[in-house]
């Protein structure tokens, strides 16, 4: 005979509760699912950063930073899936490759609620190719406008504002830098990162620069691989991050001291009623 819990029930005092959430950050190194600590948060404060461009040898330019984007107050109400973009691979004469995108995906439409950080582009070399377009551009090759010249990558693409980064630069010995989150290239040198909110005291998506040692760009940062001068490969870029931030919100409660027996079963199996 099957048990009906809903008779019946137990009357008490009723309960008014109010005050605030407590202040939670979560940072993802790798892809992940952001889970809300506390039931009463609405909304969070996010930094997404993609992974940085790859970079080229043999006179290579450097990789562009991978985007950079900081949105406050994204509504939120249950598990965010979220990706964390690899760095591109560098390459001697061929095969570098853009950084991978970074994304906050709650569901719904770019924009609304998920929020993509595009990887950095990839680097040129040798006074003929071209850097590519990304969150923030990859360095290229050659004078613009010269014959058989590359040209920079562009940055903010695809585009959004704020924007996410910046283009590369154009050189003519073949060794443009990469764009940096916060500024163009110029040059060999690459584009200045930033000092997001949320990651206090560190500065990060910053271009890789061209001709260089071949250096690495650092995981976690978005940092674009850095271009060597001569016969090794450019640098890998580093990979993206993600942090979620849950600030101080309020919040109240009011039960009104009437159980029906079936929440008063789940409770008691569940260890929660006393």
């Amino acid at each position: 005979m099957a048990t009906n819990r809903l008779n019946g029930g137990v009357i008490g005092p009723s309960v008014e509760n109010s005050g605030q959430t407590s202040l939670d950050t979560q940072t993802f190194n790798s892809d992940g699912t952001w889970s809300r600590p506390q039931a009463a948060i609405s909304v969070v404060d996010i930094c997404v950063i993609g992974g940085g461009g790859g970079a080229m040898g043999q006179s290579g330019g450097g990789g562009g930073a991978g985007g950079l984007r900081q949105i406050s107050s994204v509504p939120v109400s249950g598990p965010v899936g979220i990706t964390v973009g690899a760095g591109g691979q560098g390459g001697l004469t061929s095969g570098q490759t853009k950084g991978n995108d970074s994304i906050f995906n709650p569901g719904g439409s770019e924009g609304s609620t998920m929020y993509t950080a595009t990887g950095g582009g990839k680097a040129g070399r040798a006074a003929t190719d071209s850097g590519g377009p990304g969150g923030s551009g990859g360095g290229g090759s050659g004078g613009p406008g010269g014959p058989g010249a590359g040209s920079q990558g562009a940055g903010n693409t695809p585009p959004f504002s704020p924007p996410q980064g910046n283009p590369g630069a154009a050189n003519p010995s073949g060794t443009g830098g990469g764009g940096g989150s916060s500024g163009s290239a110029s040059g060999t040198s690459a584009g200045s990162g930033t000092t997001p909110t949320l990651f206090p005291g560190q500065t990060l998506a910053t271009g890789g620069a061209g001709g260089g040692s071949g250096g690495q760009g650092s995981a976690n940062t978005g940092v674009g691989g850095q271009g060597h001068s001569s016969g090794s490969p450019g640098g890998q870029g580093g990979s993206g991050v993600v942090r979620v931030v849950s600030p101080q919100q309020p919040f109240a409660f009011y039960g009104s001291g009437i159980w029906d027996m079936n929440a008063v079963y789940t409770y008691v199996k569940s260890g929660q009623w006393s």
